[in-house]
């Protein structure tokens, strides 16, 4: 069960958790199963440990893509294995720790080698995508 972390440094089971509520002063209370409430400050949005998180199938693959010095670019890939489902949409998670650069990624690659963006841009092809990707950031840093 995801834990919500408090800055007093004690912990909350969301399994526990029956309701909450954000107050005025930024805390958060919550009612616990037990009939306790436990009030303070957690480090994030409690909503977010609430939301869905279903398996996602094999094959979806987030592609990031670094700038070298010479100009040309590095592409690494990270299989997502799960889903979080949000107010915004569905995002993918990744094994290990999540950092922000976890989101960094631009295109996401579907198990049958089709690609798209959060812009809900489609490509039949990795290649595709990349060749699109690397005409733009050129274009983008001529006019620079």
């Amino acid at each position: 069960m995801p834990m919500i972390n408090l800055k007093d440094g004690r912990n909350v089971n969301t399994s526990a958790v029956v309701q909450y509520a954000t107050l005025k002063n930024g805390d958060t209370r919550f009612l616990l199963s037990t009939g306790c409430e436990v009030t303070g400050e957690a480090y994030s949005d409690p909503a977010e440990l609430f939301m869905p998180v279903i398996p996602a199938n094999p094959g979806f693959v987030a592609v990031y893509a670094e700038r070298l010095s010479d100009g040309s670019y590095c592409y690494t890939m990270r299989s997502a294995i799960a889903w979080k489902v949000t107010f915004s949409g569905s995002w993918p998670l990744f094994e290990g720790c999540d950092r922000d650069e976890n989101s960094d990624y631009l295109v996401m690659m579907d198990p049958s080698g089709g690609v798209f963006d959060s812009d809900g841009n489609m490509y039949s092809t990795l290649e595709e995508w990349k060749r699109e990707f690397e005409t733009d950031a050129v274009a983008l840093r001529e006019a620079a």
